[in-house]
C-alpha cells in the first residue's frame, strides 16, 4: 500500500511484517512467539519445499468390499423377563398371543418367537414385528402361514445374527509372491477378508473365506510372512492363508500339543554334483531350511549326528541338500528334524500379534497351547512381557527355551509392539520401556538389553522406522529413537511432537492405543483420536522435508474414522490408503479437486462433502509490544492447477481481541481465481487498535495456494489506560 515518502515529528511511522512462505504449524508458544513461515493452525493443509499452503487433495472411495449383512432396525431389545405365554390362535397369517400378565412390549417392535413346531412349511418361529392389542396381548404375521403350529411358545428379545455383518477389523498390504506387479489390500472382515487388487482400481476383489464357525474379533491384526497371510485373534488360535489366488480360504494355523519330530527314513539318497536328492515317504513336515540331523547312517557315507539343512522340496516325496560326498546313487540314511531341549517345542502361541524378523516370526508369549489339534485348549499365563521366536522359516515351531524372552519382569510393563531393525536387532517396545534383542539368528547366543526405562509405546501400529529414525507414540507425545554410531539406538530427549503439544494434549489417552500411522511421500501421518473421540478422527502429519508438523487432517463427518492405514500399490497407484471400519478403502489424497467422496456405513452410499481447510497465522506485532493501529495488508494467492478458487479472509486481533471480516478473494479480485492464476490483492483493516493481528484464510472453493502475506500498523496507541 501507498505511504509516505517522509514523515513529520507527529506522523505515526508505518510498520510492516511479512511471512514469505510457509513451512509448517507450532501449537505450543503463543502466536506471537512464532517465527516467521510457522502457522498457528493449519488444518487439512499441505506445505512443501517452494513454501506455499494449500489444501490438501480430496481423498476418494477406492473400493467397499463388503455387502450389508445385516440393516438397523428401530426396535427395543426384550430380556427373558416378559411372562410365559398363556394361549396363542392362528387366523389366516396372523397369530395372536395372549399373556396371562401384562407383557411390556411396545407396538411396532420386535420379539423373538421360539418353541413352536411348523404345521406346513412355513416357519412361526423367529424374529418379527408385533401389533399390540393390548396389555397383555399381541399379534404378528407369518407371511403364506396356512398351518396351525403346534409346541410351548417362547417370547423373549429379538436375536441379533452376531456372524451377518462383516466390519473390516484389521488391514495390511498383501505382494503376491508370484508376481512383483501384484498388490493388493487385505480387508479383515468378521466373516471373510477380501484382497482389493490396486492395480484395477478396486474393481477386482478376491475373497478368502475362514474354516467353518470361525470370525475374527475386533482388535485382531494381520501380518504377511513367509509369503503367507497371517490372522492373529488373541487368545484364539491364529488363521493362515498360503498366498494361492487359485486357493482362497483361511486355516488354522498348527495348534495343540507340539509332537516332538519323528525319524524320517530316506529310502533312496542321490549324490550328483554337490546335490543330493533324497526320496521318503512324505516330505510334508520339513520346511526350506529345517536342519536335519543324521539318527542312521545307512549307506550314506554320514556319520550319525552329522546335519543337513533341506535346500528345496522338490515334491511330495522328495527334498534336496548340499553335500559333500562324490556322486553316487540309491544310499540310504535316516534323519530327524533338531529337536527342541528342555520345554520341547510349541505352536504359535494364540497371539494377537506378530512381526516378521529376520526368517522367523516373533510373538508375545501370553498363552499355552495344549490338547490336540482342532480342539486345542488354550490358558492364558498371566504373563504379559515374554516374547518368543520362531525357528527359521517356520511359523508353526517356537522354541521354550532358547526362542523366549523376558523383558521387565517384576515391573507392570507389558509388550506393545516390535520392530525388526537391520544388523540383526529387533527392537522391543514395552508399555513403559524400550529394549533391543540382538543376534537372534542364532537363538542360543543372542541377547537383550534396555534401551530406555524413562518411555515406552503407547500404539503398537504408531511405530515406524523413518531413516536414521524410529518413531512412535508414547505418553509424552510422538517420540523417536535415533541410530547413533555402529547403529546403536538412542532414546531422544525431546519429543518430536513438541511444537504441537496443544494437539497432543488433545489426544484422549483411553483410546489412543488404536493410534495407527505409515510413512508415504517424505511424511509420517499419524492418526490418533482427539478429544472426547473414541475412533481415530484426526489425522496429524509430520513432512520431513520442512522437519515440521504440517497439518491436522480431518473429514467433515462425525462417522467417519481412519480405522487402518497402509501404503499400497505400484507406480502411480503407490498410495496411501485408508480403511474406515464401517465402509471401505479409500485412496487418500487422489482427486485433485476440493472434495471428499467417502462411505461411512457397510454396503452404503458414497457421500461427497468439500474438504474444509484453513490456514491461520502467527500473531504480527511488529516487533513491539505496543499496541498497534493496523491499517493494510497484501497476500499473494494462486489458483491450483485444476481448479477455479476462492476463500475467506478475516483478521483476528488480540488487544483490543476482535475479528475483522476482510471479505472473500473474489470480493476483492472480482471474480473467483481462475485456474493456475496467481494474484496479488490488497486490503485494509480500517485502523483496528490492537496489539497482534493474526490472519485466517478459509478455504471456500477449490485448492489456493497462499504464497506470501505482508501486514502493516503503526504504533500510535501512547495512552497509560489498560488495551483489553
Amino acid at each position: 500500500m501507498a505511504r509516505y515518502d517522509s514523515y513529520g515529528n507527529l506522523d505515526d511511522r508505518i510498520g510492516e511484517d511479512l511471512d514469505q512462505g510457509f513451512v509448517g504449524f507450532n501449537n505450543r508458544l503463543r502466536p506471537d512467539q512464532l517465527r516467521p513461515g510457522n502457522l498457528a493452525e493449519s488444518n487439512n493443509g499441505r506445505m512443501d519445499l517452494n513454501g506455499e499452503w494449500q489444501p490438501r487433495k480430496g481423498i476418494e472411495v477406492f473400493s467397499s468390499p463388503f455387502s450389508p449383512g445385516v440393516f438397523t432396525l428401530p426396535f427395543n431389545l426384550y430380556d427373558t423377563s416378559i411372562p410365559a405365554v398363556s394361549s396363542y390362535t392362528r387366523a389366516g397369517e396372523i397369530i395372536t398371543v395372549n399373556f396371562g400378565s401384562a407383557h411390556g412390549i411396545t407396538n411396532s417392535t420386535g420379539v423373538n418367537i421360539s418353541g413352536l413346531t411348523p404345521g406346513g412349511t412355513e416357519d412361526p418361529n423367529g424374529n418379527f414385528i408385533v401389533t399390540v392389542i393390548d396389555s397383555d396381548t399381541f399379534t404378528y404375521t407369518v407371511t403364506s402361514l396356512s398351518d396351525d403350529p403346534t409346541g410351548t411358545m417362547v417370547v423373549s428379545g429379538m436375536k441379533l445374527d452376531a456372524t451377518a455383518g462383516n466390519f473390516i477389523e484389521a488391514s495390511c498390504e498383501f505382494s503376491d509372491p508370484n508376481n512383483s506387479s501384484e498388490s493388493y489390500v487385505a480387508c479383515v472382515g468378521t466373516n471373510s477378508t477380501v484382497l482389493v487388487k490396486i492395480a484395477d482400481s478396486g474393481n477386482t476383489t478376491v475373497t478368502l473365506t475362514y474354516p467353518t464357525g470361525e470370525t475374527v474379533p475386533e482388535g485382531s491384526t494381520i501380518t504377511q510372512a513367509f509369503n503367507k497371510l497371517y490372522i492373529f485373534r488373541k487368545g484364539q488360535i491364529a488363521m493362515e492363508w498360503a498366498g494361492d489366488i487359485t486357493s482362497p480360504a483361511f486355516s488354522l494355523v498348527a495348534n495343540g500339543t507340539y509332537v516332538q519330530p519323528t525319524p524320517i527314513p530316506i529310502t533312496d539318497l542321490d549324490f550328483s554334483g554337490g546335490i543330493a536328492t533324497a526320496t521318503s515317504a512324505s516330505t510334508s513336515s520339513l520346511l526350506v531350511g529345517d536342519i536335519l540331523t543324521v539318527t542312521d547312517a545307512g549307506s550314506s557315507g554320514y556319520s550319525v549326528g552329522e546335519v543337513v539343512r533341506v535346500n528345496a522340496i522338490t515334491s511330495f516325496t522328495t527334498f534336496t541338500f548340499a553335500t559333500n560326498k562324490a556322486d553316487a546313487t540309491n544310499k540310504n540314511a535316516t534323519v530327524e528334524k533338531v529337536g527342541s531341549l528342555g520345554l520341547g517345542f510349541s505352536h504359535m502361541p494364540a497371539p494377537e500379534f506378530g512381526t516378521y524378523h529376520q526368517r522367523r516370526l516373533v510373538v508375545p508369549y501370553q498363552y499355552d497351547i495344549t490338547g490336540s489339534s482342532g480342539s486345542a485348549t488354550i490358558t492364558d499365563r498371566n504373563i504379559v512381557d515374554e516374547a518368543l521366536f520362531s525357528d527359521i522359516l517356520d511359523s508353526n515351531t517356537y522354541d521354550r527355551i532358547y526362542g523366549q524372552f523376558r523383558f521387565n519382569a517384576g515391573t507392570a510393563d507389558h509388550i506393545v509392539g516390535f520392530h525388526s531393525f537391520s544388523d540383526d536387532k529387533l527392537v522391543v517396545f514395552n508399555r513403559n520401556s524400550i529394549h533391543i534383542v540382538a543376534n537372534s539368528l542364532d537363538l542360543g547366543s543372542s541377547i537383550s538389553q534396555v534401551i530406555t526405562n524413562e518411555v515406552g509405546c503407547l500404539a503398537r501400529d504408531s511405530i515406524q522406522q523413518i531413516g536414521n529414525n524410529m518413531i512412535f507414540l508414547s505418553d509424552n507425545g510422538v517420540y523417536g529413537l535415533d541410530f547413533m554410531d555402529l547403529y546403536n539406538l538412542r532414546g531422544q530427549d525431546v519429543p518430536l511432537s513438541s511444537s504441537i503439544e496443544g494437539t497432543i494434549k488433545r489426544i484422549n489417552k483411553a483410546y489412543a492405543h488404536n493410534a495407527k500411522s505409515v510413512y508415504f511421500d517424505n511424511r509420517y501421518y499419524l492418526a490418533v483420536p482427539l478429544d472426547s473421540s473414541t475412533t481415530n478422527n484426526a489425522l496429524i502429519i509430520y513432512n520431513f522435508i520442512n522437519k515440521q508438523w504440517e497439518s491436522i487432517d480431518s473429514i467433515d463427518s462425525s462417522d467417519w474414522e481412519y480405522s487402518e492405514l497402509t501404503v499400497a500399490g505400484e507406480g502411480d497407484k503407490r498410495g496411501v490408503y485408508v480403511i474406515n471400519r464401517n465402509g471401505g478403502v479409500h485412496e487418500y489424497e487422489s482427486r485433485v479437486d476440493d472434495q471428499d467422496r467417502y462411505i461411512v456405513q457397510v454396503g452404503g452410499t458414497i457421500t461427497a462433502n468439500q474438504i474444509k481447510s484453513s490456514a491461520l497465522t502467527r500473531m504480527f506485532n511488529l516487533n513491539s509490544i505496543d499496541r498497534k493501529k493496523w491499517n493494510n495488508f497484501d497476500v499473494h494467492l494462486q489458483s491450483s492447477e485444476n481448479n477455479v478458487s476462492n476463500a475467506d479472509l478475516q483478521a483476528i486481533t488480540e488487544n483490543i481481541d476482535g475479528i475483522i471480516d476482510l471479505g472473500s478473494v473474489s470480493d476483492l479480485n472480482g471474480s473467483d481465481l481462475a485456474i493456475d492464476e496467481d494474484v496479488s490483492l490488497r486490503g485494509r483493516f480500517g485502523n483496528k487498535r490492537a496489539y497482534g493481528l493474526q490472519f485466517k484464510l478459509t478455504t471456500t472453493k477449490g485448492r489456493p495456494r497462499l504464497r506470501a502475506l505482508k501486514v502493516a500498523g503503526a504504533m500510535t496507541f501512547k495512552s497509560l489506560n489498560k488495551a483489553e
